[in-house]
């Protein structure tokens, strides 16, 4: 019938016009500056919710469904303004997700090794000296005082001279201890926490034992596309655009 050729003509038309626009989109995602992206909204959406899936297949292990995160085994929350690495722009993001963080990757963020205070050797790659349990108690009072919680002041003001000598915790996380996103050594004095929920107990295992959370490099295993759209996604998510927009 002459209608049932007209019809398959104009879905053909209709499905090559939409591979087209897809083929554009694809191309402007891959080529354009990933900060101008940021402020075209409608290829930041396009681009988001495309990266919904591959978020999905590869990070909501780790960082959760919603992108919370899991404190317990210290993978950030995507979806606040709290940045570990970098300043939360789409190309520090990118880094991020195509390097990892101290991942098998020439490329990969490999600086802050949190040494294990409470061992004999706390770090194989710097020379740092143990803290007996008391320093350890006091350099935790000494953040908790440092975030206005409740702390011992007499044991605070030790744990100060041991973060800025004996500990060297401010090579790492600065003198004022606000940490630094260049290398990714987290703010001690606010209320967000990596690794457990902020406790004196979680404060000082983490003295105690250290910290060197991993993030896998996703470079060669994922499309420069993929990347591109994962890396949009997690940027919708830190800057308020509910899940149910972007998906």
């Amino acid at each position: 019938m002459p209608w049932l050729a007209a019809a398959g003509l104009l879905l053909a038309l209709g499905g090559a016009a939409w591979l087209a626009q897809e083929a554009d989109v694809d191309a402007r995602l891959v080529g354009s500056d990933p900060e101008a992206i940021a402020s075209d909204a409608e290829l930041l959406r396009a681009g988001a919710a495309r990266g919904d899936a591959v978020y999905r297949d590869r990070c909501a292990s780790c960082h959760g469904p919603e992108g919370t995160g899991d404190p317990a085994r210290g993978a950030p929350d995507l979806t606040d303004a709290d940045w570990l690495y970098g300043e939360g722009r789409v190309g520090d993001i990118e880094k991020a997700v195509a390097y990892g963080i101290r991942a098998p990757n020439p490329r990969s963020w490999n600086l802050a090794v949190m040494p294990a205070y409470g061992q004999a050797v706390p770090s194989t790659t710097e020379s740092v000296p143990p803290l007996t349990p008391g320093e350890i108690v006091a350099v935790t009072d000494y953040l908790l005082a440092l975030g206005g919680r409740s702390a011992d002041p007499e044991s605070a003001h030790q744990g100060a001279q041991i973060f800025g000598s004996k500990g060297g915790c401010y090579d790492c996380h600065t003198n004022d201890a606000k940490g630094d996103r260049a290398i990714g050594a987290p703010n001690l004095t606010d209320s967000i926490w990596l690794y457990g929920d902020g406790s004196r107990a979680a404060i000082a295992y983490s003295i105690t034992h250290g910290r060197q959370g991993v993030s896998p490099a996703w470079s060669g295993r994922l499309s420069p596309l993929e990347l591109r759209e994962a890396s949009l996604y997690v940027y919708a998510l830190s800057h308020g655009a509910p899940l149910h927009e972007v998906r």
